[in-house]
């Protein structure tokens, strides 16, 4: 992979690691997909890291190694200092389980190893080349699994809707490794990646996840347009090309695999059946145990008990007593299942009221400042940057996704490549 060992000889925090150790840090990211213990071993991997940079570098108080990096990067960590400021008093004020949170912590500490490796990674930073290419291969390795649940049913590694929310943060960072003047090639395997990722989402049917590809779709045009200093006619050729590279791709998998047209059209087709059996009271529908309709059962009741205690919630055990009154109160199976009530927003108020809202808003905020931070540093870290902020805004609304280790373990690598690979390419103008 070109310029990996000149990429070891430059940055000082991976001096101590040999070419063997970041070659397995690539595989374990290539089949992350295929296993969610890859990731969570890459999140180790990172914090121990970010533990070591600040072990080796605590006394030094010189320039980081990139100043835009740098900024973008105490951004995010402040913020997410924040939402876990905010949910650490909600769990220690009704004594809940800390050891549940384990989005907050995830990011939390990972957020503050990214900060300490860009504060001593020099300027060319993890070998972006690599990356690129390893998240295509990625994208294959999603797509054999998606492609083994939609025709055999074999479960996807973690819960259907994050796995498939984790793949489209990938393709996020497939965009922001784009670069001024990107090559032909590296437009294309940037297409690619993001079009085998697309594919692989639809084959899931996991709608929570449909809600970001249209954002996904602009953001892949929206950085082969800006990564061109051609006029703009010149431009627009070249995004017509991209378009009809990802039809055609996109095109001969749907030939070969069907359901990739097959999933999306029945699943949106049942979740509109769900929706108007569970507004009109269809009992006969069995809408109390249908996906639509548990959701809209849950948010019924959840905005209710949150209004008679919007300030400090009931804490997690109450929520999960209020979930088991409100099944049988329904008459809904399916109901008696849940912990959460599928979503973001209502689940962190049920359980600690404007704090847990508050945490909950200090993540998506932290991906939005960082963007707007890094539009001056690097605009394809900005595009992928406020990707990652849209997807985690849309997917909030219909599930509760920080209540799995995937979501996060995915979150946190996705921001880590984007801040630590290449940092400074794509400059529009100088960080002030």
């Amino acid at each position: 992979m070109p310029g990996m060992e000149g990429q070891l000889q430059q940055g000082r925090w991976l001096q101590p690691v040999s070419l063997i150790a970041w070659l397995v840090v690539l595989v374990l990211l290539a089949l992350t997909p295929a296993n969610t213990k890859m990731g969570g071993v890459l999140w180790l991997m990172l914090v121990v890291w970010g533990g070591w940079a600040w072990l080796r570098d605590w006394r030094s108080h010189g320039e980081p190694g990139d100043e835009g990096a740098w900024r973008v990067a105490r951004v995010w960590l402040g913020f997410c200092l924040a939402g876990v400021a905010c949910k650490l008093a909600g769990v220690l004020y009704w004594d809940d389980p800390i050891g549940t949170r384990h989005f907050e912590m995830r990011v939390g500490l990972s957020a503050c190893a990214v900060y300490l490796l860009v504060r001593s990674v020099r300027p060319r930073g993890v070998d972006a080349d690599a990356l690129r290419w390893t998240l295509l291969a990625a994208a294959v390795v999603g797509l054999a699994v998606s492609g083994a649940h939609a025709y055999w049913g074999v479960e996807t590694p973690s819960n259907r809707i994050n796995w498939a929310g984790g793949l489209v943060m990938f393709a996020f960072v497939q965009i922001a490794l784009l670069r001024l003047g990107a090559s032909g090639r590296e437009l294309g395997v940037m297409a690619g990646s993001a079009a085998l990722f697309l594919l692989s989402v639809l084959l899931t049917g996991a709608r929570g996840a449909y809600l970001v590809v249209p954002w996904l779709v602009i953001s892949v045009f929206w950085g082969a347009w800006i990564c061109s200093a051609r006029p703009w006619s010149q431009r627009l050729l070249s995004a017509i090309k991209l378009a009809m590279l990802v039809v055609a791709l996109s095109s001969v998998v749907a030939v070969l695999l069907p359901k990739v047209v097959e999933v999306p059209l029945q699943r949106l087709d049942m979740a509109v059946d769900e929706a108007v059996a569970t507004l009109a009271g269809d009992r006969d529908a069995n809408y109390v145990n249908s996906s639509v309709g548990v959701r809209l059962q849950f948010w019924q009741h959840a905005v209710r008990a949150i209004q008679e205690q919007p300030w400090l919630g009931y804490g997690r055990a109450q929520r999960i007593a209020f979930i088991q009154a409100w099944a049988d109160e329904v008459g809904s199976e399916e109901m008696k299942r849940q912990i959460h009530v599928h979503s973001e927003y209502l689940n962190g108020m049920l359980d600690h009221g404007v704090l847990g809202l508050m945490s909950t808003l200090s993540f998506m905020a932290a991906f939005l400042a960082s963007a707007w931070v890094a539009r001056r540093w690097n605009r394809f870290a900005a595009i992928g940057l406020l990707g990652l902020g849209v997807l985690h805004v849309l997917m909030s609304i219909t599930d509760t996704n920080t209540g799995t280790n995937n979501y996060g373990v995915m979150m946190s690598l996705s921001v880590a490549m984007i801040l630590l690979a290449r940092p400074g390419m794509g400059i529009r103008g100088t960080s002030s």
